[in-house]
């Protein structure tokens, strides 16, 4: 019996499982499993469509304090998808939430610090919704490591598109063996590069999921880990290899900066509404002779500005739509500059990149970033891998049309990837599907200030998505605001709300300014251009591609999906 139990399971999975789930279906009663964590363990799925896949181990993990009891499953689809899910022992709300993953990844674990959870918040079912994440496709060190990529050209695919399809395959399949029953509702939410991933679902596999949550998108990335970071390296540089600007210089550029900018929006908080408003200058700094720490020299504004201006080749044609933007300095330290005896993170990111994956063929061994040319043909160079890498397409017209709603968020003190990268997105869909009004039924972009790269900022930093999220997709009822809170410890010290963009958030004159209470929408006097020229531009479908063998060959052609 136990035996024909599994098989029935397995066949039901294997055969009937698309990958699709049902748009806006009806909350179902919380569920309890109808095998037991162990008999997952018999589970297979080696036929599974698209999907081969191997359970590696399963495990009954006991309630805690903090956690209700759940199965953990461990598994990977072939070659190398290592993912891990855990599924409520009892009170399952019928939902499954998959976790993007940032950096280049490497990791499945769902606690892993490289899954960023939205605004620093779980969902609010945590512990009665099914999690699941992926290592995107490889085993790495850290997810600065790109050496995985080096000879490895499927691990290039996995990581580039395919990695967070398969899982969810594979996990769907697991949840209907383990409740009898399919997720009623499925939901991704990534950041930084777990971003890319949310949106390069919601482009080509909109089936997948019904609610997609992309924070901080890293979905240009032949662009951003191929000039952006690469830039950002080599322009705080010298010939020596020391960096001309370190961090000793840092405190007095953000002083400069908010004392700047701060009232741009109307308000004296410690927080730059819109840099795009904020003219300052670093060359304001410079010191008038010899280097003092209260001054910068000719070099060092030199470095500032670069990085205020991103990337452009020797004619001044931008590589890519923006730098960074003023009131990011404060989270520079590690991301933009180095600390003592490290090596910064975008430069990290951005050599590995340019060594291990960017191109088919990879450079020799010596490479370095001083080796990199900032030209339009390196740039035509680096975009032949877009079609695999990159989620930029606009056109969202079947994600729309089976009901999938798309919330885009970012923090504008981001010093990792800037938030103008997501504005030139968000606006080439808004253009391509019908207009703002229209895009807005579907998808909608929330900016917060002050927050850092995913995680954390001087603004209000906390906020949950995974609400608002559920009640769109579930009771079609579309964010209007999102209340962002700063914690100094356990106690609340300031909300502030976001509205969807372009509206911002204005003080009503009375009231604490702590306070979100006393915040209403505003849309602004001049609305921002975020058309963002750069060689790239603009953003268009039917580049991406899919890749199969043909025996020992390998194959890319155009998708489906474009």
């Amino acid at each position: 019996m136990y035996g024909v139990l599994v098989l029935s399971l397995v066949a039901g999975a294997a055969q009937t499982l698309s990958g699709e789930t049902p748009a806006r279906a009806s909350t179902q009663a919380e569920a309890a499993p109808a095998v037991t964590c162990q008999q997952l363990g018999k589970l297979d799925l080696s036929g599974l469509r698209d999907a081969p896949t191997q359970i590696l181990s399963v495990t009954p993990v006991a309630a805690t304090a903090q956690k209700p009891a759940y199965c953990q499953v461990k598994g990977y689809v072939s070659p190398q998808v290592q993912f891990e899910l855990r599924l409520p022992a009892q009170g399952w709300t019928g939902r499954y939430v998959q976790l993007g993953c940032g950096g280049f990844c490497g990791f499945a674990a769902p606690d892993d610090p490289n899954h960023f959870l939205p605004g620093g918040c779980a969902p609010p079912d945590d512990g009665r919704v099914v999690i699941g994440a992926s290592n995107g496709g490889h085993i790495g060190t850290d997810s600065r490591d790109g050496l995985w990529a080096h000879s490895g050209p499927q691990l290039r695919i996995d990581m580039g598109y395919r990695s967070e399809h398969v899982t969810a395959l594979a996990a769907k399949a697991v949840i209907k063996a383990y409740y009898g029953q399919p997720a009623q509702h499925s939901y991704f939410a990534g950041c930084s590069n777990g971003g890319r991933q949310a949106l390069m679902e919601a482009q080509r596999y909109p089936d997948d999921f019904d609610g997609i949550i992309a924070g901080a998108p890293g979905n240009n990335l032949t662009a951003l880990a191929g000039e952006f970071f690469p830039w950002i390296a080599t322009v705080n540089t010298d010939r020596s290899g020391k960096q001309i600007l370190g961090p000793g210089k840092l405190p007095l550029l953000q002083e400069k900066v908010m004392a700047a900018c701060d009232t741009t929006d109307g308000l004296k908080d410690g927080l730059i509404g819109d840099p795009r408003d904020c003219s300052f200058d670093p060359g304001e700094l410079r010191c008038a002779a010899s280097e003092q720490p209260n001054c910068f020299t000719a070099a060092q504004v030199d470095v500032v500005r670069k990085i205020y201006q991103g990337p452009v080749d020797d004619k001044g044609r931008r590589l890519f739509p923006s730098g960074l933007p003023k009131g990011t300095e404060p989270a520079w330290l590690g991301y933009v500059i180095a600390p003592p005896g490290q090596t910064g993170g975008l430069e990290a990111l951005g050599l590995n990149y340019l060594k291990y994956f960017a191109s088919w063929n990879n450079p020799p061994a010596s490479f370095t970033l001083q080796d990199h040319r900032f030209d339009r043909r390196t740039f035509n160079e680096l975009r032949r891998m877009s079609g695999i890498y990159d989620s930029t397409d606009p056109d969202l017209t079947r994600f729309r049309d089976r009901g999938g709603k798309l919330i885009i968020w970012h923090g504008w003190s981001d010093p990792a990837i800037p938030a103008q990268s997501s504005l030139a997105y968000y606006n080439a869909v808004t253009k391509r599907m019908g207009g703002e009004q229209a895009t807005q039924r579907f998808a909608r972009m929330f900016m917060f200030p002050g927050v850092y790269h995913c995680l954390g900022g001087h603004g209000p930093n906390t906020f949950d998505l995974f609400t608002p999220m559920y009640d769109w997709v579930e009771k079609d009822s579309a964010p209007q605001k999102v209340i962002a809170s700063k914690k100094n410890g356990d106690q609340t010290v300031r909300t502030r709300p976001s509205y969807p963009y372009p509206l911002r958030a204005k003080y009503t004159g009375s009231g604490s300014i702590d306070d979100a209470a006393n915040f209403t929408a505003s849309m602004p006097s001049k609305r921002p251009d975020d058309r963002y020229p750069w060689v790239g531009a603009p953003f268009r479908s039917g580049y991406q591609q899919t890749c199969r063998w043909e025996g020992t060959t390998l194959k890319c052609t155009p998708s489906r999906s474009s």
